[in-house]
């Protein structure tokens, strides 16, 4: 019966986690540690970082990817495949899935390229700093996609001892980064809450003649 009660509450804190991240809350359980035991991962928590970057509505104050950008993209990738094994057939679905398909699908791989190199940028400033790479990494994506809480489930180890702060086990806040790496996260929240799609916009000339 305690293997079971286990095994719940263990299955419990997946899901909630799971979901939490999926929409960019980013409150944890406190089974879930319970359920990263019972993965037998040794950094399950990277799950949740893939579900914040993708993770979101579209109206939210999410900074992730998207979900309807996703679901783009999955759809585009899935009449691609058609095409391979049927090149002349003709997509269906209607005129709203048939733009979601093309257009869509061209947008959200832009954006969703254009995150990969926000991502690169930030990690590399992170990095100036004496912290360790997969630090670096955690905290951009926590900043990027407006999910802190991201940060404290997964363990940072420590690098560098004394310059790295608290960007390492265990986690004791944002507080204990140095104030150049503390600059570059909130630009970066700025960043992927306005999105950088929308950035570019607001500096094409083409967009102000409009």
């Amino acid at each position: 019966m305690a293997r079971i009660d286990s095994a719940a509450s263990a299955a419990w804190g997946g899901m909630f986690n799971g979901l939490s991240y999926l929409t960019t809350t980013g409150w944890n359980s406190v089974e879930w540690q319970g359920a990263r035991h019972w993965s037998g991962l040794t950094a399950p928590g990277l799950i949740l970082a893939g579900l914040a970057m993708m993770g979101g509505g579209v109206a939210t104050a999410a900074g992730g990817v998207k979900l309807l950008r996703v679901y783009a993209l999955a759809a585009h990738s899935e009449r691609e495949m058609e095409k391979l094994i049927h090149p002349h057939s003709i997509g269906g679905g209607g005129r709203m899935l048939r733009r979601l398909r093309a257009e869509g699908g061209f947008l959200s791989f832009v954006f969703f390229m254009l995150f990969a190199l926000s991502i690169a940028v930030v990690v590399a400033l992170v990095s100036l700093q004496a912290i360790q790479f997969e630090s670096a990494t955690i905290l951009s994506i926590a900043a990027l996609t407006n999910t802190g809480q991201l940060a404290g489930a997964i363990p940072l180890t420590p690098s560098f001892e004394g310059s790295a702060g608290s960007a390492g086990a265990p986690w004791a806040g944002w507080a204990g980064l140095p104030d150049p790496t503390k600059a570059v996260l909130a630009g970066a929240m700025i960043v992927g809450r306005i999105e950088t799609l929308a950035l570019l916009a607001l500096f094409n000339p083409e967009i102000w003649r409009r």
